[in-house]
């Protein structure tokens, strides 16, 4: 007789990849964390104080006096704080990964302007530019003396007239951070860049300074000559026009009745050339501290980092970097990756074999970084396919149809007579008969529709016609009422919306025709959709794309050799597949954005139409750069196939792949 043991030994489960944001994440922070510190924070605090030190004086002092002076560090040190350090944190904060690019500058604006933090960065440049006005005025009381920027005028007459000079100052500031805000957005600043060919020691940012200071030289003249022209648009015409308003009359009147009168406006600026100097002088000054900080932003953040042969386990650590939902922290992970599988080191080969061979964790790591890295090429597949639309909501989920019980057998019941009908007499036969839908009732009702229609021809006259006809009359009437009843109330954004196209259509009815023509043109560049914004809306994240393509492409390839288990082997005809169906796509995207191109005839050169060659040489423009960014991922994908299909050669027969993918795969082969 055979007898059955227990075992007190449990099976033990093999352990997981630990999340990224317990073991990958946290290294890479800390890195940023000490490249904040100690290379965006010190160089522009360098810069700032430099800056303030050179071109700005407080009582026109010599350049030594300045430099041996402990006020003008002091001074310089909270400009610093106050105006360069919150436009720091506020790009720190809101930066993110999510690109929201639109195919025309319009659709870009009204993107950023529809999130909630828009209006929270803004307000932190307005406050950064105004805090430096007042901190420049507080330390420079002879400035402040000598451009009479006090807040009332000096009148006993008005009292409470505001000083113009001291306007003109604040709404410059104000002008100046508005225009630098919006040169952001256009230039999607607040969006992670990455570039994955970066170079792993950043140049010195100083080489390019000259450069850098003569863009936004540039910048700050035009937006000056911009603000002067709005204000003085401002004096001539829309300030009579708000002093007409009857309330606001009263109320404005009392301190600003004076700048409708007094010298022209176009003799204004020459009159006060000092203000204007200084004026421009501060704006240059808090511009170029602004640009050298997200110059630094743009220049140190998205320098590669590598963190995993920090821990115990590198190899654990990549691949839970691999695994992460943020883009910021793929873009790091990929990057390590990429640089692991392209080293030719004997350290980096000894990690290859051990992330092949790995049997610790279920799912092992190779499986759970290739899992990762196809469902990132799918979803940016899918997102070309769309050609950069979201996706479609998804169905909703069938309800189950209630459970229906059915009825237990039962006798029926009978529900006529059960006893037999008494016998009718003669007469009630004949009643019966009549009263009944009987054919002589059927001919009355025939005779008394045709009697009704003749007599609608006989003219009766209005006293004795019935009453209906004005019934029905009134019908039309109340059905107007209730459709007016029922017509929502209109919204604050549609009456916006009206009071905007009313103002643009009188502007451009009564303007003069060069304006009317300058809004037009203006108008219809806000508009036009771009070709390359599309292309970069199809594919949003064509960097880390190609980072994963080149990563797994190097991975495979390594694997010939390196792979002692075939671990590998066994995706590789899925990853082949997934390559050339992302690389089918990208070509014929490609192939449509070149149709879009047509060169100018020789009959358009020879009529030399400026109007059209302008427009076709701006598409082909837009043309080549939507095919390099296309090219971004194709160039990745052709090169990795490349590889592999010189890598295998003929043992690529093993693989049994599709039709369609089996066809675009050979193609390589020939060509190879």
């Amino acid at each position: 007789m055979s007898t059955s043991f227990t075992s007190s030994f449990s099976a033990r489960p093999s352990p997981t990849v630990p999340p990224a944001s317990q073991s990958f994440e946290p290294l890479v922070k800390a890195v940023l964390k000490h490249r904040l510190n100690r290379n965006i924070f010190a160089f522009s605090a360098a810069f700032s104080l430099g800056f303030h030190i050179l071109f700005w004086s407080s009582d026109d002092s010599s350049l030594s006096a300045r430099l041996l002076s402990p006020s003008a560090w002091l001074v310089a040190s909270l400009a610093w704080l106050v105006g360069v350090l919150p436009i720091i944190v506020s790009r720190k904060l809101n930066l993110t990964t999510h690109s929201t690019v639109a195919p025309s500058p319009r659709g870009t604006l009204a993107g950023a302007l529809s999130k909630s933090s828009t209006c929270r960065i803004l307000t932190v440049y307005t406050a950064s530019a105004l805090l430096l006005l007042s901190l420049h005025l507080y330390s420079a009381p002879a400035i402040r003396e000598s451009l009479n920027l006090s807040i009332f005028v000096k009148s006993r007459k008005h009292p409470y007239y505001l000083n113009g000079s001291l306007i003109f100052l604040v709404t410059a500031q104000a002008w100046f951070a508005l225009s630098f805000f919006l040169r952001n957005i256009m230039l999607e600043r607040f969006v992670f860049r990455w570039s994955r060919n970066a170079p792993s020691n950043p140049p010195n940012v100083f080489i390019n300074l000259p450069l850098l200071l003569i863009t936004i030289g540039l910048f700050t003249l035009v937006t000056f000559t911009a603000y002067n022209v709005a204000f003085g648009i401002t004096r001539v015409i829309v300030l009579p026009i708000v002093l007409r308003i009857p309330l606001v009359r009263s109320l404005l009147r009392p301190f600003v009745a004076h700048f409708i009168r007094g010298p022209w406006t176009l003799i204004l600026p020459l009159r006060h050339l000092r203000l204007e100097f200084r004026t421009l002088l501060l704006g240059l000054i808090t511009l170029a501290n602004w640009e050298f900080a997200e110059t630094l932003f743009n220049l140190y953040i998205p320098q590669p980092i590598d963190v995993s042969h920090t821990t115990a386990e590198p190899n654990v650590t990549l691949v839970s970097g691999v695994t992460s939902t943020d883009l910021v922290f793929l873009h790091f992970a990929y990057s390590e990756l990429r640089n692991l599988a392209t080293d030719s080191s004997p350290s980096s080969s000894t990690r290859r074999i051990a992330l092949f061979s790995d049997q610790k964790y279920n799912p092992n790591l190779w499986s759970t970084l290739t899992r990762a890295a196809l469902l990132r090429l799918g979803h940016d597949y899918q997102t070309l396919l769309r050609r950069g639309k979201p996706a479609p909501p998804s169905p909703p989920p069938p309800v189950a149809a209630p459970a229906t019980v059915s009825n237990p057998p039962s006798t029926p019941i009978l529900r006529q007579p059960i006893y037999k009908p008494l016998q009718q007499s003669p007469l009630s036969r004949v009643l019966n008969s009549l009263g009944s839908d009987s054919d002589l009732s059927k001919a009355t009702e025939e005779v008394a529709k045709e009697v009704e229609t003749l007599a609608k021809d006989v003219h009766v006259p209005e006293l004795f016609r019935s009453v209906t006809a004005s019934a029905t009359s009134a019908v039309p009437a109340s059905t107007a009422a209730i459709s007016v009843a029922q017509n929502p109330p209109t919204s604050p954004s549609s009456l916006i919306t009206s009071i905007k196209q009313g103002c643009c259509g009188h502007l451009v009815k009564y303007g003069p025709p060069r304006s009317r023509e300058i809004c037009t043109q203006l108008n219809e560049w806000l508009a036009r959709e771009r070709i390359h914004k599309r292309a970069e809306m199809s594919l949003p994240n064509r960097e880390l794309d190609a980072l994963v393509i080149e990563s797994l492409s190097a991975l495979v390839c390594a694997s010939l050799t390196e792979d002692r288990y075939g671990v590998v082997q066994r995706d590789i005809p899925r990853i082949l597949e997934a390559f050339l169906s992302f690389l089918q796509a990208a070509e014929d995207y490609q192939n449509e954005v070149r149709v879009l191109y047509v060169p100018p005839t020789p009959e358009e050169l020879t009529q030399a139409d400026s109007a059209v060659l302008h427009q076709k040489e701006s598409t082909r423009v837009e043309v080549a750069k939507a095919s390099e960014a296309i090219s971004v991922v194709g160039d990745a994908l052709k090169l990795g196939i490349s590889d592999i299909v010189r890598t295998f050669g003929d043992k690529l027969t093993a693989f049994k792949f599709p039709p369609k993918t089996a066809r675009k795969l050979q193609s390589f082969v020939d060509y190879i």
